[in-house]
């Protein structure tokens, strides 16, 4: 008995152990958008009370710079020299700042927010009387908005906010004193503290800092103003020292190759004279300085002699791979089968191709996914320290896989969402993988190509495949659903999303394939959060073409006669049920769709009542499911089937 037994600890032993190797082929040839990184425009403009708005008015450009260039973030840049003596700001300015932001959400971009008083060389900005004032005002619509805020520029001074010219903080010093020092007190306050302030010079820093010693790996992320304060360099490559940019570039270019491991660097490059940008803005010399100094984000249109000429010869190209990070899986094993509650072995390897680390916290999956049922389990890994410039880091983890994860077969996936749970389940604000055939653009998540058997666990998981039909009456929902409309998945939850709040909502729909026995009528209910109230269309299709029978629209929480869907007329058969948004100007998120037979059903396969289903024994749908009262459809108690 002893050797049985320690002959079965073997084999399953060598069953856990058991692993599967998969290589991934590179891709560094495509250009793609992924968040926090690449080329910039700049929006934004003078704020007024009729004219409140950086990024509002400004949609088509965006939209352009989406598609053309690729772009997440944008430069919004806010003047206030309307306001340079006043102290309160109008609320109406305050609000239109949430407006813009809610605009750069709906598109699945982020913002580097500058606020400045002038564009004069004059210097005329405000004193910092006002300033504070006016940064007190703006403190909770910035944390607010942290979520589509990538990082803050100092601003405030001079003109342009780049601290130069300025009556009020000390005219072309390059150095820090007592007023900027205010500044950038009041900054860090106010600014979400999970959000870096760049400043204009490396000089800047190290005299606010008190030291001239960059950033560690053990202070950064510490949430202390060493690991936020970062750096934009707003004449890159000029003459080399960059117009005033370095003081000593012997000692601040290798102080900026140490900080901007941790902290961002971006700007612009301000060589206007095409001999000049031929001198000094070759692709090599470009290429060379961007990597060492671990560049973000550069904008793609001032200065245009360079730019233009950076298109011309291929660095336009080169630098929207590489700016930022360009995550690449170089080969990964894992655990071809894990029993529920038991460790599922991960061992990757990661290439950074890009110039630059992420900055901004953002989690890291391994994603169980069959079917709609997702998994996720947390990699202890964090994608801040994956190094640029080719360096590969090793992910080796032992996850857990939760007990009630039910028995199946399961493809893997990476999944690098955004921080903030409001736009996590954006797949716009998604990491993707720079691989050949790994990218799934309707989650956000990257496909590993490999699978894992789970064991044990619930009830066995086998998604429904187009061929199965859901037979009516039933409750419908993300985990039976057939097939849906573009990135209506909320990662990790039972909602479909059919946001944002513009017209192009009304195109999002989502499907059941189901099977009409029982023609009649049936009482429809909805579930979800509709923050304005909302309204559906419901279809049955046949074949998936023109809708059969009437068409009906009901509003959430009205059930009354339009709550009644009347399918007397319809032939038995097997149709597709769709429910489409017919409510612009909102926010949908559909739960879940009740259809109730109203009337008697047959009573040769059915259960008239069933007050607790746990008197019975445990009810599972048929997909093996654990269900409740509340579940209306077929379900099956000790293997038989009941209609309920």
């Amino acid at each position: 008995m002893k050797r049985l037994f320690l002959a079965l600890s073997a084999i399953m032993m060598a069953m856990t152990m058991s692993a599967s190797s998969v290589n991934y082929t590179a891709d560094d040839n495509t250009i793609f958008s992924n968040p926090e990184r690449g080329f910039i425009t700049m929006i934004g403009g003078t704020l007024s009370e009729n004219k409140p708005y950086g990024v509002k008015g400004h949609e088509s450009t965006l939209d352009n710079k989406i598609s053309s260039e690729k772009m997440s973030i944008v430069l919004v840049h806010y003047y206030l020299s309307n306001y340079r003596t006043t102290a309160t700001l109008p609320t109406k300015i305050l609000n239109a700042f949430d407006e813009d932001m809610a605009v750069l959400r709906s598109k699945g971009m982020k913002a580097i927010i500058r606020f400045s008083y002038t564009e004069s060389e004059s210097g005329d900005d405000a004193a910092w009387n006002i300033v504070k004032q006016h940064i007190a005002q703006y403190k909770s619509h910035w944390q607010a908005n942290a979520d589509v805020i990538f990082c803050f520029q100092a601003g405030i001074v001079g003109a342009w906010g780049e601290w130069y010219y300025t009556q009020n903080y000390g005219d072309q010093q390059s150095s820090m004193n007592s007023a900027r020092r205010l500044v950038v007190d009041s900054l860090l306050a106010a600014v979400p503290a999970d959000r870096c302030i760049q400043l204009r010079t490396p000089k800047f820093k190290t005299g606010y800092v008190g030291n001239s010693q960059p950033l560690t790996e053990t202070e950064a992320y510490s949430g202390s103003a060493k690991a936020r304060l970062g750096h934009h360099n707003d004449a890159f490559l000029y003459d080399y020292d960059n117009m005033g940019t370095y003081s000593d570039t012997a000692k601040e270019k290798p102080y900026l190759a140490q900080e901007t491991l941790y902290v961002p660097l971006g700007g612009e490059t301000d060589i206007t004279k095409e001999s000049l940008a031929q001198q000094w803005a070759t692709y090599d010399k470009t290429i060379a300085e961007m990597s060492r100094l671990h560049w973000t984000f550069i904008q793609s249109g001032y200065a245009e002699t360079t730019t233009n000429m950076w298109r011309n010869n291929g660095t336009f190209d080169e630098l929207n791979r590489r700016m930022g990070y360009r995550f690449q899986l170089v080969n990964g094993t894992y655990s071809d089968q894990v029993a529920a509650g038991g460790k599922l072995s991960v061992n990757m390897q990661i290439r950074n191709a890009g110039f630059a680390p992420l900055y901004n916290e953002r989690p890291a999956y391994i994603v169980l996914k069959n079917g709609s049922k997702t998994y996720p389990l947390k990699l202890n890994a964090d994608p801040r320290r994956w190094k640029p410039n080719g360096v590969i880091t090793t992910v080796n983890e032992q996850l857990t896989v939760p007990s009630n994860v039910p028995a199946g077969s399961y493809q893997l996936y990476l999944y690098l969402p955004d921080a903030y749970a409001s736009i996590a389940s954006n797949p716009k604000y998604a990491v993707r993988f720079a691989n050949s055939n790994v990218w799934e653009s309707s989650t956000g998540m990257n496909k590993l190509n490999a699978s894992v058997t789970v064991t044990g666990g619930g009830a066995p998981v086998d998604p429904p495949t187009p061929g199965d039909a859901i037979l009516l009456p039933a409750t419908l929902n993300k985990a039976n659903v057939t097939a849906y409309s573009d990135d209506m998945t909320w990662y990790n939850t039972d909602y479909f999303d059919f946001g944002p709040s513009d017209a192009a909502n009304l195109d999002r729909w989502a499907e059941w394939n189901v099977e009409l026995r029982y023609p009649g009528e049936y009482n429809v209910s909805i579930d979800g959060d509709y923050p304005n109230g909302h309204e559906w269309q419901i279809q049955l299709l046949n074949s998936g073409a023109a809708a059969f029978g009437p068409e009906r629209t009901w509003t959430q929480g009205v059930l009354t006669e339009n709550g009644v869907w009347d399918l007397t007329n319809v032939p038995v058969g097997t149709y597709t049920l769709r429910v489409q948004n017919v409510f612009e100007w909102s926010r949908p998120k559909l739960q879940s769709i009740t259809l109730q037979y109203n009337g008697e059903l047959p009573t040769t396969e059915s259960i008239n009542t069933m007050e607790n289903l746990e008197e019975d024994g445990q009810a599972y749908d048929i997909l093996g499911r654990p269900v409740d009262e509340s579940y209306h459809g077929i379900v099956i108690i000790n293997g038989k089937k009941y209609l309920r």
